[in-house]
């Protein structure tokens, strides 16, 4: 019974105690507090714990313990009295001699220290307090390209590391404050980092090769501003949380995500000297590109037969086929996408059109340097000229450059072009800020000359004898022998632009006569293009050909005298006619030409020009099939 008494006494002085504690928690106490506290707690637990073994005591019992306990605690209480006014007067002596607040600390007890504890009032921070801390945390900001735009990298494409950026946004955690902008800058200057296995280093070349990069910017916050970036924990671990946002422009809308950040450390965090923050963008990748060696284009505009009076129309210039600088040859692309392309995008609808760009050396008009306001309706004058093109790989495709001076080992003269088979003159082509590289090619010089007789122009062709006995051929169906009259103009729409001939040599009827017109005009209705001459008769069952600038174009006319595009059966030979409107839509092609996705090789010369070569070998030592498509070790070559 005497050990219940000490405990259910124990009981009653833990749950006073207990109560203290509790209450100072979320105050900032002495080590002596807590360590009181502390015993509190457990003496608060041992009291429970024999609390719970008393309940088998009996109410009779219970009373009289409690009688007893009473007595205890009041005679604790009773002797708590007497220990605080012994310390209060010992206060009153120390203050009395001259004692500092130190001193009278040091006197009191454990416990009166707790109650003084108890007394004091927490100070937790105002609300305007709370609203200037609201003002400076910054939780977004918005970051633009400062009148320019960026290019997303290429291989051997220029590394760009100067580039102006501007804050024109921020947020903070606060509605209806002022915003500075000036509070921020970004420096000019962004480093390009590439990876190296696992590890990050700084890339110092001035053009890109192969690899994984990414961009890293330096955000600064003016010295003396109060403002900082916000912050908090992810996965337990202490990080900028506020976000940066780039709104980058890019050439040509191709982006790779380099302007998107991905992590943002603090470099230093003093607003007296000023904030700093790196801000790491997203990791992009180079790909590979196969540079070419040598270029073989063919232009409609043959420079060597032009006269005075000619008007200067447009030059397409088509790519016939591509060498490798590892002996690959690529042959002629898809025109809808074409692997070469004019660098001004002269005409949107067709990237291997080019406007006509001269240099005079002398004209009859005393004219020297570059020739301006060039329009297809202006004629070409007497003098000497040298004609240039700017062209490039297609960056939508992204698969080939040409070398780069001072980057490629095997550059020796550069990317070599001909055109028609001519060497033309290129500059040195250097890294460039471009999402593929820019080759600027110059013709030889030619000469403009007064046009002869007119009788003596465009007679005869090398091609007049190729066809040979049409007379009842036919167009086969199944390759695709069209009349369809969608898009393009023909050539030659509107009537003495050349002159249109039906070669002597064929025997084909035109309304039952041979005969050659010259004179006439391409006439286009619902079902398609046709020629008509001007006794008003036409084409039907033929072959014919259009002269224009020394060079012939041939078409072929079906039974209903619409011009046929596409495959073309005639005699046993099979022919491919343009089906495209590029102002030419249904000449005869030549040579290797892509046709849906196969490789094919047209006859470009002789008596058999246009002819598609089957289960031989071409003259250029490629092995074509029995369809006539290119084969390497009996597998069809997929464009």
């Amino acid at each position: 019974m005497k050990m219940r008494r000490k405990n259910m006494l124990a009981l009653g002085l833990s749950i006073v105690l207990g109560v203290g504690a509790s209450s100072t928690l979320a105050y900032a106490l002495p080590l002596e507090q807590e360590e009181s506290l502390q015993t509190g707690n457990l003496e608060e637990k041992n009291a429970e714990k024999t609390a719970s073994n008393t309940e088998t005591v009996t109410e009779e019992d219970a009373k009289k313990d409690s009688k007893e306990d009473s007595s205890a605690v009041e005679e604790m209480e009773a002797s708590d009295k007497e220990k605080e006014e012994a310390e209060e007067e010992s206060s009153l002596s120390t203050e009395a001699l001259g004692g500092t607040d130190r001193a009278a600390e040091e006197t009191l007890t454990p416990l009166s220290r707790s109650r003084r504890a108890l007394a004091d009032t927490p100070r937790y921070a105002s609300e305007e307090e709370e609203k200037k801390d609201r003002r400076n945390k910054v939780k977004s900001v918005g970051v633009e390209f400062d009148n320019t735009m960026d290019v997303a990298g290429r291989d051997h494409m220029k590394v760009i590391r100067e580039i102006p950026l501007k804050v024109n946004s921020y947020a903070i955690g606060i509605a209806g404050a002022s915003y500075d902008y000036t509070q921020f800058r970004i420096q000019p200057k962004r480093v390009v980092e590439k990876k190296e296995g696992n590890d990050w280093t700084v890339y110092n070349l001035d053009y890109f090769t192969p690899g994984i990069y990414r961009y890293v910017y330096i955000l600064e916050i003016v010295k003396g501003s109060p403002l900082y970036l916000e912050e908090g924990e992810i996965n337990g671990e202490k990080k900028i949380t506020a976000e940066v946002h780039i709104d980058g422009r890019f050439a040509n809308g191709v982006h790779n995500n380099s302007n998107s950040i991905a992590k943002i450390i603090p470099l230093e965090t003093d607003s007296s000297v000023g904030r700093k923050y790196r801000m790491e963008g997203r990791e992009f990748a180079v790909e590979k590109e196969e540079t070419i060696s040598k270029v073989y284009l063919k232009s409609n505009l043959d420079i060597y037969n032009i006269h005075a009076g000619d008007l200067m129309k447009r030059i397409t210039l088509s790519l016939d086929k591509m060498e490798l600088t590892d002996g690959t040859v690529v042959m002629n692309s898809d025109t809808n996408m074409p692997l070469l392309v004019n660098t001004m995008k002269d005409y949107s609808d067709n990237l291997q059109q080019y406007k006509v760009r001269l240099y005079s050396y002398k004209n009859e008009e005393g004219y020297i340097g570059a020739v301006f306001n060039i329009t297809e309706s202006k004629p070409y004058a007497v003098g000497l000229y040298h004609s240039y093109f700017l062209i490039r790989p297609n960056y939508k495709i992204g698969k080939y450059r040409f070398l780069v001076n001072n980057t490629d080992d095997d550059y020796g003269s550069g990317t070599k072009f001909y055109i028609n088979n001519e060497l033309y003159k290129t500059d040195t082509v250097g890294i460039q800020r471009e999402l593929t590289t820019q080759a600027y090619l110059q013709s030889p010089k030619f000469e403009v000359k007064k046009a002869e007789n007119s009788s003596n122009t465009n007679s005869g062709n090398s091609a007049s004898s190729s066809r040979g006995n049409s007379g009842s051929s036919s167009v086969s169906s199944s390759f695709g022998g069209s009349s369809s009259g969608s898009g393009g103009s023909g050539g030659s729409s509107g009537g003495g632009f050349g002159s249109f001939k039906v070669s002597s040599s064929f025997t084909g009827q035109v309304l039952g006569v041979d005969r050659s017109l010259s004179g006439g005009q391409w006439m286009q209705d619902e079902k398609g293009w046709w020629y008509k001459r001007p006794d008003g008769s036409y084409p039907k069952n033929s072959w014919g050909y259009e002269a224009y600038n020394g060079k012939s174009y041939w078409y072929y006319f079906l039974d209903s005298g619409y011009m046929a595009t596409g495959w073309v059966d005639v005699n046993g030979s099979k022919y491919y006619l343009f089906p495209n409107s590029d102002g030419w839509k249904g000449r005869m092609l030549t040579g290797w030409q892509w046709i849906d996705g196969n490789c094919y090789y047209l006859d470009l010369q002789g008596q058999n020009e246009g002819a598609l070569y089957r289960n031989t070998t071409t003259p250029d030592g490629f092995t074509v099939d029995s369809e006539g498509r290119w084969v390497v070790n009996g597998v069809v070559q997929k464009q």
